[in-house]
């Protein structure tokens, strides 16, 4: 009997590369598809001058990755950089203080990047088992 898991997988795959949409910063003309390009925007942003503008940028960009994107993601060193830029990234797009994260707007995005980055770090993990796994996995 044929296995049909490896198929179905690599279309559910393909689907969530085909329901990637095309998201803005408002305020901004920043178009961005997927976890980098959304920490390319945010390097971007962090570049520009000094201002009030560029501070209210920067928080709103924060605020405004969907949820939706970050479940398809499949790019872990993409997951880190967002990551990092929430934790260690420029005034504005940093979380706040401990403290006043409970209702802040970021923190269910950091808990689904964190929740990601382990799901990937997970199945990279995964030994796969072939007619000769006791072979190349047995250490004795």
């Amino acid at each position: 009997m044929p296995d049909f898991t490896a198929k179905s997988e690599a279309c559910q795959s393909l689907r969530s590369v085909a329901k990637r949409l095309a998201y803005r910063t408002p305020g901004t003309a920043l178009w961005w598809s997927d976890v980098a390009e959304w920490s390319r925007c945010a390097w971007q942003l962090s570049r520009r001058r000094l201002s009030q503008k560029r501070h209210r940028d920067l928080e709103t960009h924060g605020m405004c990755m969907p949820l939706e994107m970050i479940k398809i993601e499949q790019d872990l060193e993409a997951i880190e950089i967002a990551l990092w830029l929430y934790r260690k990234g420029p005034t504005g797009l940093q979380r706040p203080q401990r403290g006043k994260r409970g209702d802040h707007p970021s923190t269910p995005i950091i808990m689904a990047l964190q929740n990601r980055a382990m799901m990937l770090r997970r199945s990279a993990d995964e030994i796969p088992q072939g007619a000769n796994w006791r072979a190349v996995h047995d250490p004795g």
